[in-house]
């Protein structure tokens, strides 16, 4: 039903990031994707590892606004600076429905 990446957090020693969570479309939106990053977070946790989760999905951000472990730690647009590199590298990267240019962000710390 769900599923999850974790992956480490770059240029930060000792934390974790939720690099991906996915749930089967006939399971979301009943809370299973954040009882189950719950789940794998604390393993994580229970490791001696911090923990943070960013996303642009809104039923994500206002499940993890509501839950009592995590702290929201910044919301912003952000702009995609892959786009500039492979320009730089002379390439073109997708259509611009690929781009996440003006994208809102929100970052999710675990609390400990």
């Amino acid at each position: 039903m769900a599923h999850t990446g974790i992956i480490q957090f770059p240029m930060r020693k000792g934390w974790k990031r939720v690099h991906r969570l996915v749930v089967l479309p006939d399971y979301q939106g009943i809370g299973i994707g954040t009882r189950f990053i719950n789940e794998v977070t604390k393993h994580y946790i229970e490791n001696g590892f911090n923990m943070n989760l960013t996303t642009t999905t809104p039923a994500l951000v206002h499940a993890l606004a509501r839950d009592e472990n995590w702290a929201l730690v910044r919301a912003n647009r952000t702009k995609n600076t892959m786009q500039k590199n492979f320009k730089r590298y002379g390439r073109e990267m997708g259509t611009d429905a690929s781009k996440s240019d003006n994208r809102i962000t929100y970052s999710f710390n675990w609390k400990k």
